[in-house]
């Protein structure tokens, strides 16, 4: 014969053995809950951290490619410079050449330049590049005291070695302060200054 099972005592006894005591509940679900909190913190800032870097690195890549446009800009210039020096060189060009030396900003940059007028010289591939071009002679115009007014290569010693030969002397070579800015994808902006003497 089989033994009798008690139910209300089987059931006693299990309740005992699996029942939690009442300040160990929902603990384990909060420390999940913060755990995953912090989880998705930790993802977010880890895919903001990577989206930022390759920002900077585009930025950068067309900050350089606009560096290397305004090589453009600087051979344009100095073809212009060719004109400028045998047609108006004591008179300024609106938006291209100034007869005297520009006030510059803390950067180097001439402050009375308004690049909204100033004509787009060449454009290359997605960017614009404008220059402006300032004799380094201080004014009024015209300027004839070239070695007083200007900054300009010193002339050098002329004479020949031929007996009872004519005295000669170089002209001086004048600077000329070259601005470039290139303008490009997402609102990159280069300025490049060059010194030629002419």
């Amino acid at each position: 014969m089989m033994p009798h099972l008690d139910i209300k005592a089987v059931r006693a006894r299990a309740l005992r053995r699996y029942a939690k005591p009442g300040k160990q509940r929902g603990v384990v679900l909060l420390i999940a809950l913060i755990a995953l909190v912090a989880l998705t913190l930790a993802g977010i800032a880890l895919v903001r951290s990577v989206d930022t870097g390759n920002v900077i690195a585009g930025n950068l890549a067309f900050k350089q490619a606009a560096l290397q446009v305004s090589d453009t800009g600087t051979e344009a210039a100095l073809t212009a410079l060719t004109t400028i020096t045998t047609t108006s060189l004591d008179a300024d060009i609106p938006g291209q050449y100034f007869a005297t030396i520009q006030p510059v900003d803390t950067n180097g940059v001439p402050t009375t330049i308004n690049w909204t007028t100033v004509p787009v010289a060449t454009p290359v591939s997605g960017y614009n590049v404008q220059y402006v071009i300032d004799r380094l002679c201080q004014g009024p115009t015209p300027v004839t005291d070239i070695q007083g007014k200007c900054f300009a290569d010193a002339p050098l010693g002329g004479g020949s070695k031929q007996a009872n030969a004519p005295v000669t002397t170089s002209a001086s070579a004048v600077y000329y302060r070259v601005t470039v800015r290139v303008t490009g994808p997402r609102n990159t902006v280069s300025m490049v200054q060059t010194q030629l003497s002419y």
